[in-house]
């Protein structure tokens, strides 16, 4: 370098914190935007695969511990069962019902003989039950009970009456029998 003032630069490169500083700088910037592209580009292409909630597949069956039939029973707006009161309740099955796991919103419409009060309402469950798979869960126990909260009970063999319904229902003098 040639100064008009001093004549030639003999001093060398300039070393100055400020000049580092700016080198520094300008040079991370170049590594630090690539990055952003990269991820960016990423970030992209896992949206636009479309990326899906893992959803399990249950064979349900419906235990109903109400002293009324009960029909439309719906999981997040999907199943679709029904069932009569206890002990009538338990024994059929809906095949192949794909579910995410995760808080679940339970409802059911109320059924019975004509002219029995709230016939038709709509009802949800005062709970929020979460559905947990299990290992080697195939069935799942959607459990109905008399003070409107639900259980969802996976398991590996066909599902039973849950040990509070048994219990609800021998406090209630409907046994089995």
């Amino acid at each position: 370098m040639y100064h008009e003032t001093n004549g030639p630069d003999l001093e060398g490169p300039d070393l100055s914190e400020r000049n580092m500083t700016s080198k520094l700088i300008a040079g991370s910037r170049g590594i630090d935007r690539r990055r952003w592209l990269g991820a960016g580009a990423c970030f992209f292409l896992i949206n636009a695969c479309g990326a899906k909630t893992m959803k399990v597949r249950f064979d349900v069956v419906l235990f109903n511990y109400l002293d009324r039939p009960i029909f439309e029973v719906l999981i997040d707006g999907n199943v679709d069962a029904s069932s009569d009161q206890y002990p009538g309740t338990g024994s059929g099955t809906i095949m192949g019902i794909q579910l995410a796991p995760g808080p679940k919103k339970v409802t059911w419409r109320l059924g019975g003989p004509e002219g029995l009060a709230n016939n038709g309402d709509t009802v949800t469950s005062k709970n929020t039950p979460e559905l947990k798979p299990i290992p080697g869960g195939r069935y799942l126990g959607i459990h109905i009970y008399p003070d409107y909260s639900v259980e969802l009970i996976p398991t590996v063999s066909f599902p039973r009456v849950s040990e509070r319904g048994e219990s609800e229902m021998s406090k209630a003098g409907r046994d089995r029998g």
